[in-house]
């Protein structure tokens, strides 16, 4: 009889043994082949800093270095390279630092920065998904803790994705918050099929446009342009100032009522009709990703792309 207990008992705790390498064996391998875990994650499990992702009815804890990947998915079709995968972990990192301050969390709502969910990412790579990702996460995992500070602070790891010819240095926007930002000339990025875009808009759509945003500019409808005037650019043709009607707003403002690729534009009344030549991709602050990735090629490292476009600043763990 007492073999028989002791037989059912071996039995059955073996039967449970399997049960729960099973169970256990399918999650350990995914998050050791593809770094990630598929199904949520307390809070309470998460070391270190993390982000709480909102979505339109719940809320997700993710590691700081997990959001990371997110947001660099976003990003994936700029640039595949790994040292800029790699300098672009740091700058993200560094963003989100900048903003948890002393906490030790993030609502992802207060960081301003895209990111793709699992979905979202499998509906964009389709079969390329699994390598993706794995490249991304190895990018991350691969710069640490790293970050980027300028006398003692974090920066705002500031980027375009292509730039006019040259990036913005910090004296020509802000004497003080963007001191640590150097004028990088960037031939390459004339060869970027987003080098050079042309916007052409009926003075309706312009007038219409710009009243979404400035109600009061008084545009006259039936000749806008005259009411059009640049009052203020840098050397590299980035438009800081322009006044459209009474109302003064920055080039950037400007660009992003329109629509519009840059800054860094000229404008003509041509055929009765508004034309507005762009260069470049983005706000020309910062890294450019293509150039960046151009260096990349040619063999530089994440930490010489990040100090060529970021001046006096230093790389540190944290």
């Amino acid at each position: 009889m007492n073999r028989t207990r002791i037989f059912l008992r071996n039995k059955a705790a073996v039967l449970t043994a399997v049960i729960l390498i099973d169970l256990l064996v399918p999650y350990a391998v995914t998050a050791t082949v593809t770094g990630r875990i598929e199904q949520n994650v307390s809070e309470s499990v998460i070391q270190g800093r993390k982000v709480i992702i909102q979505y339109k009815n719940a809320t997700q804890a993710v590691d700081l270095n997990q959001f990371i990947v997110m947001v660099l998915a976003a990003r994936f079709d700029k640039s595949q390279e790994i040292e800029v995968l790699k300098a672009e972990s740091v700058m993200v990192r560094t963003d989100i630092y900048r903003v948890m301050g002393a906490a030790m969390q993030a609502d992802s709502t207060s960081l301003g920065l895209e990111f793709f969910t699992e979905k979202q990412m499998k509906a964009s790579w389709q079969e390329n998904y699994e390598s993706n990702y794995a490249l991304i996460a190895d990018c991350v995992a691969s710069t640490g803790s790293s970050v980027l500070m300028y006398q003692n602070a974090y920066i705002e790891a500031k980027y375009t994705a292509v730039s006019a010819g040259k990036t913005l240095s910090g004296s020509e926007i802000s004497e003080e918050k963007y001191a640590y930002l150097a004028a990088v000339d960037c031939p390459e990025d004339i060869k970027s099929t987003d080098y050079l875009r042309v916007e052409t808009f009926t003075y309706k759509d312009f007038v219409k446009k710009i009243k979404s945003g400035y109600e009061q500019a008084g545009l006259h409808e039936e000749a806008p342009f005259q009411d059009i005037q640049i009052v203020s650019k840098t050397d590299s043709g980035y438009v800081t100032k322009i006044q459209a009607g009474n109302v003064i707003m920055s080039g950037t403002e400007f660009a992003k009522i329109l629509g519009l690729s840059s800054a860094a534009m000229t404008i003509e009344n041509s055929n009765g009709k508004i034309k507005i030549t762009t260069k470049g991709l983005g706000d020309g602050m910062g890294v450019s990703l293509y150039t960046a990735d151009f260096m990349a090629k040619q063999g530089s490292s994440y930490e010489q792309i990040l100090k060529a476009f970021y001046s006096g600043i230093t790389i540190v763990s944290q």
